[in-house]
């Protein structure tokens, strides 16, 4: 009996951490670490290091309330109680992009609290359609490339930047496969299935990752057709609590759009033309924007409507990590608009802190009863 070929995945995900610490001994690799949203992993790539997304907010804090106020988000708070419990001390460096006032405090906060450590902040434009914002945007990640030479010892020339464009469009465009399968044969491509590929993809070698892609059963005709699966889309950062997305596929739930960070968000877009650092510029301005960017409001709230409209959902699900003000800005206008289409919202506010997966649950299961009665 042959390897299960989810195996791979699985090992990364089981202890994202450990398994990049391994990594680094085994292969004597360097290891950068970044927060969520939008570090340009190609060009950590192509400073010959190991682009390793970190993930605060399943993490217990303790350590950490002492030297952030207790109104933080559990992404930022959890990345910090990680640094101080020393489990990132195998990084050669970590990247905190500019998205909120919250990581920007937490910049500071681990600049204090770990100034011996190689650490940089990535100030990304908050005004995405700005018109200086592409000119802004291009000599940030100029100073960002020089920035990774000296954590890395290898600066990302424009050569090796080409290169790693490549590679990652090739992954892109095989996870943006597995999320169309899931919701043609969402009985063998499960949501939880779909999201390791994407999660795991974040947290080890790109090119490693494609090889064992490549053993998936990829064949368009295997599994069930989603008969009886409400279709949703999905708003939020992670997905968070942990097993939510097996709630989704347990309660019958199709997600055939959503915005998450560590989801489709990070498969989403291409290349532009020109050279490699514009054509960097050209995808990351062309994401559908983080709540943390500003935009006019009306077309935050049309472009969100066009998106969910097309995808075909049902319903909406909000994902809003608790304390975080800028998943909290745009809510009452994208529900109102909503409202109006007669497209039914389900909000739910998540984090280790005090929040009960079981009645996430039942209020998943409850609003899938009430969208999906026609198909029951």
């Amino acid at each position: 009996m042959g390897m299960d070929p989810w195996s791979p995945f699985r090992e990364v995900m089981a202890d994202p951490l450990q398994w990049a610490r391994s990594w680094k001994d085994r292969t004597g690799g360097k290891v950068i670490g970044h927060l969520l949203p939008d570090v340009p992993e190609e060009m950590i790539h192509a400073a010959g290091a190991l682009p390793l997304a970190l993930e605060g907010a399943r993490v217990t804090a303790s350590k950490a309330q002492a030297s952030l106020p207790g109104y933080t988000c559990s992404h930022a708070m959890g990345l910090l109680e990680m640094g101080l419990a020393g489990q990132l001390d195998f990084l050669d460096g970590l990247i905190i992009p500019y998205v909120c006032d919250t990581t920007r405090n937490l910049y500071h906060t681990w600049s204090h609290t770990f100034p011996q450590s190689r650490h940089e902040f990535l100030r990304l434009p908050k005004r995405l359609y700005h018109p200086s914002a592409r000119e802004y945007l291009r000599a940030e990640l100029d100073r960002f490339g020089e920035a990774l030479g000296r954590m890395t010892g290898r600066y990302p020339s424009l050569e090796n930047i080409t290169l790693s464009l490549s590679v990652y469009q090739k992954s892109r465009s095989r996870l943006r496969k597995a999320y169309a399968l899931h919701r043609e044969r969402p009985s063998i491509w499960t949501w939880e299935r779909v999201n390791l590929l994407m999660a795991s993809a974040m947290k080890a070698p790109r090119e490693e990752h494609l090889s064992w892609m490549e053993k998936l059963p990829w064949e368009i005709d295997q599994g069930r057709k989603p008969n009886g699966r409400v279709p949703v889309y999905v708003r939020g950062k992670i997905w968070d609590p942990p097993g939510i997305l097996e709630m989704m596929d347990e309660l019958g739930l199709l997600v055939v759009g959503e915005e998450m960070v560590c989801g489709f968000r990070s498969i989403a877009g291409d290349y532009g033309q020109g050279d490699p650092l514009e054509a960097l510029v050209s995808r990351l301005i062309s994401l559908p924007l983080y709540p943390g960017y500003h935009d006019e409001p009306g077309r935050i709230v049309q472009s969100f409507l066009d998106r969910v409209q097309e995808s075909g959902a049902k319903g909406v699900i909000f994902l809003n990590p608790k304390f975080c003000e800028a998943a909290g800005f745009d809510l009452p206008d994208l529900q109102k608009a909503l409202e109006k289409e007669k497209i039914p919202a389900l909000v739910l506010e998540t984090s280790t802190r005090g929040v009960s997966p079981a009645q996430i649950r039942v209020r998943l299961e409850a609003f899938r009863e009430m969208i999906g009665e026609d198909l029951l």
